[in-house]
Order: C-alpha cells, then structure tokens, then sequence
C-alpha cells in the first residue's frame, strides 16, 4: 500500500508540474487574439458629444438633476438651450428625456430663469 500511494502521487506531481508548466507557457502555446482595427464605440455621455449640434447650445447640465445622460437626450430631441428647454412643454421634455412630467417641469421652470 505504501508503494502504491508513492506511485500514485509521483505521477500526480508530474501532472500537476506538466500543467503548470503549460500554464505558464499559455501565450505562447495558444494563438494571438483578433484585435479589431477600427477605433472603440463613441458612448453618447461624454462631455464632447452632449453639446456638439448648435453653436448657441448652453450646458443644461447646469440645471439640478440634468446630468450628461438626460442632456444627451434632450439634445437629441433638439433641445438643446435653456431657452429652447423653457418653451417646450412638460410633456414634449418628458418624452425626450424619458422622467416624469413633474420632474420636467421643474426643470422647464429652472430653465426659464436662467433664460
């Protein structure tokens, strides 16, 4: 029995070192991976992208509870300055950026006093 158990683990440690051995030697023993060639996606919340349509946008992010995000929104929606938010509808600016009309028309109502 006590022969046995050496043999059995003699041959486990010559696994474990062939596996190991492969382990450290993986990149070299598997292919290089596809690196695609074209620039990553651009993401629409990045602060070059949220005002880039009109050259008379103002940063509604400027206004409480207006982050990148719903500012993306509002600009693809065309509304793109304070002016334009304060004359568009609770409505029209709930459906553009998605939030409830009360919470678009506290931010209709901030816009016109910054208009």
């Amino acid at each position: 029995m006590n022969r046995t158990l050496k043999n059995v683990l003699r041959v486990a440690g010559i696994a474990v070192g062939v596996g190991a051995a492969a382990w450290a030697m993986r990149h070299r023993l598997l292919p290089a991976p596809n690196v695609p060639e074209e620039p990553p996606a651009r993401f629409r919340t990045g602060p070059d992208t949220v005002q880039e349509t009109a050259a008379d946008a103002d940063d509604l992010t400027e206004i409480t509870g207006i982050g990148p995000v719903y500012a993306g929104r509002l600009a693809e929606a065309g509304i793109t300055s304070f002016d334009g938010l304060a004359a568009t509808s609770a409505a029209g600016v709930a459906s553009a950026a998605g939030v409830s009309e009360s919470t678009a028309a506290e931010w209709t109502d901030r816009a016109a006093s910054r208009a």
